[in-house]
C-alpha cells in the first residue's frame, strides 16, 4: 500500500506524527510525494505541510545520486522541491520524478494534465539507481513507459497480434554513454545505438521482424529530446538472434537488432534510431543490480533441484537391483473348460519373505470367445494359500474404419511367500468359458517386485524438481523485474 492511501485512513489528529513517524523511517522520497496531495486532503495542516515539505527538499537535493560530481547539475524540482540531477551533457528536458511535472518551469495546469501519475520510488528500481553490465557502472537517469501492439508471423497463424507495455530506463556511465535498460514483463534487454552499414525501415510485411506500434503513457527524468505525452513510435525487431563477430559494446553474446522510428503530430516519421539489444540472464541482472540475497536464493534452490535430479538415478538402480529377477521356471498344459486342479508347477521357497513375478499366458483361444482360469498356490499339506482369476479373450469385428481386432492373452503379477516350504501352482477352469479348449502356460521368475513403488517415487521427485525450477525462476523473475511502478496522483 502506498504512503498516502496509509496517510489517508490516519485520524487527522495523528497525521502529522504518522508522517513524521515514516520519514523517521528512511520513506522520504514516499513522503515527499504524498504531501502535495496531504496539503489538499488537510488544508488546516498545510503550513506545517509546507515546512516539512522544505526540510524534506533540502535533504532530497544534498543526497542526489550522481555519477560524477564534477559534471553533474543538482537542482530542485520547481514545483514539489524534488532534489533533481541534470547529469548529461546532452540533456535538453528534465522531467520530475517525484511530482511528474516539467521540472525546470513552474507548474501549471497542462503539466500536470500531461504526466498524472509519479514514480513509485519504493519499487524495486528507480531513477538514481546503479547497475553494473560488462564491468561498467551506469545510472538510471530517466525513464520511459510505452503501451502498444506487437505483430509477428506465425507459420500456422499468418500474422497474429498482441497488446504489450514496457518499461525503457534511460542509463549514464561515467564516460557519458548512453544506453537503455528494456523490461517488457518477462525478459530484461541491454540495447545500445548502432548503426548498420546499409540503413533502412524493414517494411511492414517483412516476416522476420516483430512489428509494433506504441504510445509513450509516462516519463520522468533527463531526456536528450522533450518527450510528448501520447507521442506515437514504431518498432522493427529481428525475430532470431545474431552472433557477434568481432568484440565491440556488446561484448561476444548474440544480439537481436532493431529500427524505432519516432512520429511526428502529424504521423511521420520525425526520427529513425537503430539499435543492438542483448537479452539479459538472470544471474546476469542480479548480479548487475547488486541482489545478493536473490542470488542466493537462487542458487540454493538451483542446488536443491540439482539434488533431487541425482535422486532419479538413485531410484532406477535402486529398481534394478531389487528387481534383477532370477532363472525362470514355465510349464505348459491343456485345459478343457470342465478341468479341476490341474498341477501346472512346483515352487520350492527356500526363504521367507521371498518374492516372485508370476505370468500366465494362453494359446489357442478362438475369436470373440473367452475362457476363464483360477490360478492357486498350495503348500505341502494341500492347503489353499492364494488364488487369482484370470479371464483370457479374443475380440473382432468390423466398424466403418474397417476390421478390427482385440485380445487379452497373458498377464503378470506379483506374489510373496511368508514362510519357506514346496508349494504348488493348480489351475481350475472355469466351466462357463465359451472356448472348449486351450493351452495355459505358467511362468515364475524370483528375487522380482513391484515397480510401482518406484514409478510413484519417481513422479514425486520429478514433480519436486519442476517446483524447485518453478521456485527458482520466480524468485529470479521477482527480483531482476525493472518494471516502472506508477503512483496514481
Amino acid at each position: 500500500m502506498q504512503l498516502n492511501q496509509r496517510l489517508a485512513e490516519v485520524h487527522p489528529d495523528k497525521l502529522l506524527s504518522t508522517l513524521q513517524a515514516h520519514i523517521d523511517d528512511g520513506h522520504e522520497h514516499a513522503a515527499l510525494q504524498a504531501i502535495p496531495d496531504l496539503q489538499l486532503r488537510y488544508p488546516d495542516f498545510d503550513n506545517e505541510l509546507a515546512v516539512l515539505k522544505q526540510k524534506l527538499s533540502d535533504k532530497l537535493a544534498a543526497d542526489v545520486k550522481v555519477l560524477d560530481g564534477n559534471t553533474a547539475e543538482v537542482f530542485r524540482c520547481v514545483n514539489c522541491g524534488g532534489g533533481l540531477a541534470r547529469q548529461s551533457a546532452d540533456t535538453v528536458y528534465v522531467i520530475c520524478q517525484y511530482c511528474g511535472c516539467d521540472a525546470e518551469h513552474p507548474a501549471n495546469d497542462k503539466a500536470l494534465e500531461r504526466w498524472n501519475n509519479a514514480i513509485d520510488l519504493e519499487a524495486n528500481f528507480t531513477i538514481g539507481d546503479f547497475f553494473t553490465y560488462q564491468s561498467k557502472r551506469w545510472q538510471a537517469v530517466g525513464v520511459q513507459l510505452y503501451a502498444g501492439r506487437v505483430r509477428e508471423y506465425d507459420s500456422e497463424d499468418g500474422w497474429e497480434s498482441s497488446y504489450g507495455r514496457y518499461t525503457s530506463w534511460w542509463m549514464l556511465n561515467e564516460q557519458r554513454e548512453l544506453a537503455w535498460l528494456v523490461d517488457d514483463g518477462k525478459r530484461r534487454y541491454w540495447a545500445e545505438k548502432h548503426m548498420p552499414e546499409n540503413p533502412s525501415l524493414p517494411d511492414a510485411k517483412d516476416k522476420q521482424f516483430e512489428h509494433g506500434q506504441w504510445t509513450l503513457e509516462f516519463a520522468a527524468g533527463e531526456f536528450t529530446y522533450q518527450p510528448k505525452y501520447q507521442e506515437q513510435h514504431n518498432s522493427a525487431e529481428s525475430r532470431s538472434a545474431r552472433k557477434l563477430s568481432s568484440g565491440g559494446a556488446t561484448g561476444d553474446h548474440r544480439y537481436y537488432t532493431s529500427v524505432e522510428s519516432r512520429l511526428n503530430s502529424e504521423g511521420k516519421v520525425a526520427e529513425i534510431e537503430f539499435f543492438r539489444t542483448r537479452l539479459i540472464p538472470h544471474d546476469e541482472m542480479l548480479e548487475g543490480l547488486g541482489k545478493d540475497a536473490a542470488m542466493k536464493d537462487r542458487i540454493r534452490w538451483r542446488n536443491t533441484m540439482r539434488g533431487v535430479l541425482l535422486a532419479i538415478p538413485l531410484l532406477a538402480a535402486m529398481a534394478l537391483y531389487l528387481n534383477r529377477g532370477g532363472d525362470v521356471v514355465g510349464n505348459s498344459v491343456a485345459l478343457s473348460r470342465d478341468a479341476k486342479e490341474v498341477s501346472v508347477l512346483q515352487l520350492p521357497a527356500d526363504q521367507a519373505g521371498q518374492l516372485y513375478k508370476v505370468e500366465g499366458s494362453i494359446r489357442g483361444i478362438q475369436d470373440n470367445s473367452w475362457f476363464g482360469v483360477d490360478v492357486s498356490l498350495m503348500n505341502s499339506d494341500s492347503q489353499y494359500i492364494y488364488s487369482k482369476y484370470i479371464e483370457f479373450w479374443r475380440e473382432s469385428g468390423r466398424d466403418s474404419d474397417g476390421p478390427w481386432s482385440e485380445a487379452s492373452l497373458s498377464t503378470s503379477w506379483i506374489i510373496r511367500i511368508d514362510e519357506p516350504g514346496n508349494y504348488r501352482f493348480v489351475v481350475d477352469a472355469d466351466e462357463q468359458s465359451t472356448n472348449r479348449r486351450t493351452d495355459f502356460k505358467l511362468e515364475i521368475e524370483p528375487n522380482r517386485t513391484s515397480l510401482i513403488p518406484f514409478l510413484i517415487a519417481a513422479a514425486l521427485t520429478i514433480g519436486l524438481m519442476v517446483l524447485c525450477r518453478s521456485k527458482m525462476a520466480s524468485v529470479s523473475a521477482a527480483a531482476s523485474s525493472i518494471a516502472l511502478k506508477l503512483r496514481p496522483r
